[in-house]
């Protein structure tokens, strides 16, 4: 047991918010905490987890067609912590405020778990007449992110500025054509857990500008309540819990046949071609296996550690 709480402490001090494999210890928040296994048993109906090399276990949608993490079904909402995504995929609550995204040409978008709660783990920035934003990679924080690291070409997303504030955003999102010229936009905040940092996001001043309307902060507020976050006046109701780790029930893992070659930044190359069809047929090819010495607890085991 002595081993096992000494490798835990060493992996988060190395991986921070985005391993697969710690457990830490946060405030009590109003949400109580939950375990990766809930992002597990949750997720598992709407994709597959997969043991990725380097990353351990993470999750691939399964839906057909065109899919970008912070792009795809949902809007950006502006909250008192910053803009925030407003997933209406209804296991949205999840991927697009824990954790972090990468990209492989084979498999698609991949989530990795993380144990931080922020209104979105993106990089924002700005060009011409558009803002845009990229999902952070692994083991991305603060100290890359904004500073040094720049994400694929692939990763950033872009709308003109009068229309960042779309509800259905999805139809005027586009990739830049170049992504050389995008100002990283620097304006930050801490999360309530483990004071990381976050992308606020675009001057609400200067979005209001360019929208020709009034925006009002919405108020977060934590609900006990798993799902999405839902607006009531100018309230945002938000289930954002505590995170804790163990492992998921079943999952797809890679053998001596196949590669992972995860596309993240600049100088990752080629240019992702492979079309989400064959994406979704190269996920359920890769063998299931079923974790040892796993039963199905009870719901009152999955929200304690």
């Amino acid at each position: 047991m002595k081993r096992i709480v000494l490798a835990l402490c060493s992996c988060l001090l190395l991986l921070n918010s985005c391993t697969t494999t710690t457990a830490i210890q946060g405030s009590t928040s109003p949400n109580g905490s939950i375990t990766y296994q809930t992002f597990y048993d949750d997720l598992s109906p709407y994709g597959s987890w997969i043991d990725y090399p380097g990353y351990g276990h993470v999750w691939s949608p399964g839906m057909d067609g065109e899919f970008r993490p912070y792009a795809t079904n949902g809007h950006w909402v502006y909250s008192n912590e910053g803009w925030m995504w407003a997933s209406d995929f209804n296991w949205g609550w999840a991927p697009f405020h824990y954790g972090r995204w990468f990209y492989d040409d084979a498999y698609g978008w991949l989530w990795i778990p993380g144990y931080d709660w922020s209104p979105a783990w993106v990089t924002w920035g700005a060009v011409d007449n558009y803002y845009c934003w990229a999902p952070l990679g692994p083991g991305v924080g603060v100290g890359a992110a904004y500073g040094g690291w720049r994400p694929h070409d692939y990763y950033w997303n872009q709308v003109p500025r009068d229309h960042i504030y779309d509800n259905d955003i999805s139809r005027v999102v586009t990739r830049p054509n170049s992504t050389d010229r995008i100002s990283v936009i620097n304006n930050f905040a801490t999360t309530h857990g483990n004071n990381l940092y976050y992308s606020q996001g675009p001057n609400v001043a200067e979005v209001q500008r360019y929208t020709n309307r009034t925006i009002t902060p919405m108020a977060i507020q934590e609900t006990r309540v798993r799902g999405n976050a839902v607006q009531t006046g100018n309230n945002m109701q938000v289930y954002r819990p505590q995170v804790q780790n163990p492992q998921p029930r079943q999952f797809r893992s890679f053998n001596s046949n196949t590669t992972a070659r995860p596309i993240m930044q600049m100088q990752d190359r080629p240019t992702p071609t492979i079309q989400r069809s064959e994406q979704i047929r190269n996920v359920n090819s890769l063998p299931m296996r079923t974790a040892p010495m796993m039963s199905s607890p009870s719901p009152s085991s999955r929200v304690r550690r």
